[in-house]
């Protein structure tokens, strides 16, 4: 039996919204299969007269079209249970900040008009940003939106995600300085934070070829007043690093949820550690060995990590010659077989001067175009530095992309 489309609508205005809708998506697939989302659109928080300044926070709004076998009104529930599960307060007063609200739009052709549901959604004519969402995912039973019609404070996609690039280091080959002050670092995290960056990479010890390697005490005194300051957003801060007494500290005073082990030679006990935390940990291949990405993976299901926090990483830049980068972004695909994330760190590294001439700071477009091809063959997440250009290029590419299904 061929199941009617359903239109939901998702927003959130309260904690880490992105995080909140790919949360939301990630709950909704146990009951709801997506076919299709739309890009994500930042907007003004609607208020009531006399609200508060604390509400006033920007609403990141998106929708999916998918299908379900519950019901409208058991699906109504179960919606209304995915959000109470995820911390919104149903006591908290109507036009508050939210974590999460979840909306059924249209549910096929059905009209439904009762106090506890109302399919087509009564907001619809009233919210020009929804109408021009719901445009961009081919629904057409209303007259909707254009983009004048409302006003985007900003437009993102949560696919692929992206690893915004903050090196504490005076030397690293491609910002080396830029961000070396605490206040500096601190200013670029909160920047990456608001362009809707899902991991933020802290790296206080250089990788560059030739560096000078500080100490494990050296690296701590770089990141701990940087960790300090951005503590409220921690839940999105990773760290770059190959020493345990760094993890350690990192993890047990600041909760951090992402290690790159950029040399694989962080010791069981701390992989452990990890571990129990629940972190997501990057594995980057040296060389061209990919047969021992798969050994490691088996060793670390040993010591109690799941393939799903995982990251496997092919390792561009180290141990390879220029020639031999391309050939490992090329066949990607055979990582991705391993059944973990994927994670590229490609971004401005040195192989692209086998096909371009631009500086290190200025090799963004070749990046980018590197970044394509990644996220077409399944790649999870890309660890770049120019994040802005990258949230331009794929929410139009996703917006093209979603607009030719129709």
């Amino acid at each position: 039996m061929q199941r009617l489309p359903i239109y939901l609508s998702l927003g959130s205005n309260l904690g880490n919204r992105f995080d909140n809708l790919r949360d939301a998506l990630e709950r909704l697939a146990v009951f709801f299969h997506c076919n299709r989302s739309s890009i994500v659109l930042e907007t003004s928080a609607l208020l009531p007269p006399g609200a508060t300044e604390n509400w006033n926070l920007p609403f990141l709004n998106m929708v999916i079209v998918g299908t379900s076998s519950l019901d409208p009104f058991l699906l109504l529930n179960r919606l209304k249970n995915l959000e109470k599960e995820m911390g919104r307060s149903f006591d908290a007063p109507r036009w508050s900040p939210r974590i999460i609200d979840i909306d059924i739009v249209a549910y096929g052709d059905q009209v439904i008009n009762c106090e506890q549901l109302c399919i087509p959604h009564r907001e619809i004519k009233n919210r020009a940003f929804l109408r021009y969402l719901l445009t961009t995912v081919g629904f057409r039973e209303f007259h909707l939106a254009t983009p004048e019609d409302y006003k985007a404070l900003n437009y993102f996609t949560l696919d692929p995600k992206f690893v915004g690039i903050v090196n504490v280091t005076p030397d690293s080959f491609s910002d080396g300085g830029k961000y070396f002050a605490p206040d500096a670092a601190v200013n670029r995290i909160r920047e990456l934070y608001g362009e809707g960056a899902c991991v933020i990479e802290l790296g206080a010890q250089s990788t560059r070829p030739g560096y000078g390697e500080i100490p494990p005490s050296e690296e701590i005194a770089r990141l701990d007043e940087i960790l300090e300051k951005t503590s409220d957003i921690a839940d999105c801060l990773g760290l770059d690093t190959y020493f345990d007494e760094v993890v350690k500290y990192a993890i047990k005073k600041y909760n951090l949820k992402w290690i790159n082990d950029v040399k694989s030679q962080l010791s069981d006990e701390v992989i452990k550690l990890i571990a129990d935390r629940n972190a997501k940990f990057v594995i980057m291949l040296h060389g061209m060995n990919i047969s021992w990405l798969a050994e490691r993976v088996s060793y670390l299901e040993n010591l109690g990590f799941k393939r799903a926090n995982m990251l496997l990483d092919p390792g561009v830049g180290f141990g390879k010659s220029k020639l031999e980068n391309i050939e490992i972004i090329r066949n990607i695909s055979r990582i991705k077989e391993m059944g973990c994330g994927v994670l590229l760190a490609h971004s401005r590294k040195s192989f692209i001067s086998s096909f371009s001439n631009a500086a290190t700071e200025n090799r963004d477009l070749e990046t980018l175009a590197i970044s394509a091809l990644a996220a077409e063959r399944g790649v999870d997440y890309l660890r770049i530095h120019n994040l802005e250009w990258h949230m331009r290029f794929f929410v139009a590419q996703k917006l093209l992309i979603t607009r030719a299904m129709d």
